[in-house]
């Protein structure tokens, strides 16, 4: 008996066998691809933290320590710890869940040369979308400074706002100050702010003709990111202020009790001034 390719139970038939197959083909597709996916996602996030480091040509794995920090304390999530890396990176590929996050804050350390760096994760709000990247920042002896930073975004307009993922813009925020002299918050971009002005100011930088929008969601997203971490980073600030201080004085006068406290600072076996007794006349 001939088929009747014509009919409508054939055209029916036909349709859903090859929706079946195609669907099918693309999900095999799909679920034998995704190794390599997430593989490619995590060398572009290790590519991005690398980049606000100033590191670019560096490998993520020899040079980063990976952390953790709630209520301003810091955890190191171990390299050997699979499962707790690959949360970290999860978290990172998610910035609805990252934005909302305010416990279990990632962070990267990297240090070198006896410089410490930190790299945190920013997410915001753009103009048409989401916006989101990384942040460098180092602490001086007064301040904490932006060494570097990566931005990217979801779809800002082109020549405008989609330029805060150009070098040119990100390389104005390397050496901003994160703090004003009443300790605010104060790095931001400024409309109108003309290039000599930006560098002779310590916290802002000239923001995008036309990116208007965009420039706020920066601010904002700095702002608000770099915030959750501030009990961290102003913490270790005030320690190392604290211990700079303190064995400051040791230098001068150094005891057996002072060297308890600092003697990696100041003290040695030569330098320990035994206490003498004086006797009243």
């Amino acid at each position: 008996m001939a088929i009747n390719k014509n009919s409508n139970v054939y055209i029916i038939t036909y349709t859903v066998v090859m929706v079946v197959i195609v669907g099918a083909l693309l999900a095999f597709l799909a679920t034998s691809l995704k190794p390599q996916q997430d593989a490619n996602v995590l060398n572009e996030q290790k590519v991005s933290i690398m980049k606000a480091f100033g590191e670019a040509d560096a490998n993520f794995d020899d040079m980063v320590k990976i952390g953790l920090v709630t209520e301003g304390e810091f955890t190191e999530v171990a390299k050997d710890d699979k499962a707790g890396v690959q949360a970290v990176f999860d978290l990172l590929g998610n910035r609805k869940a990252l934005s909302e996050a305010t416990a279990g804050l990632p962070i990267f350390v990297l240090e070198k040369d006896g410089v410490t760096k930190y790299v945190l994760p920013i997410v915001g709000k753009g103009l048409w979308g989401d916006i989101w990247g990384y942040v460098s920042l180092q602490q001086t002896e007064d301040n904490i400074v932006i060494t570097g930073i990566v931005m990217d975004h979801a779809g800002e307009t082109p020549g405008l706002g989609a330029e805060i993922a150009t070098e040119g813009v990100q390389a104005k925020f390397a050496g901003k100050a994160l703090y004003d002299a009443e300790n605010q918050f104060a790095v931001e971009m400024v409309k109108g702010l003309n290039e000599a002005d930006a560098k002779l100011d310590a916290s802002k930088v000239d923001a995008i003709t036309g990116g208007t929008k965009t420039c706020d969601g920066v601010n904002a997203m700095l702002a608000t990111s770099i915030g959750k971490y501030e009990a961290f980073l102003r913490g270790a600030e005030a320690t190392a202020e604290a211990d700079t201080e303190e064995c400051a004085c040791c230098v001068e006068e150094c005891s057996e009790e002072c060297c308890g406290e600092c003697a990696d600072e100041c003290c040695s076996e030569e330098a320990i001034v035994e206490p003498v007794n004086v006797e009243e006349e």
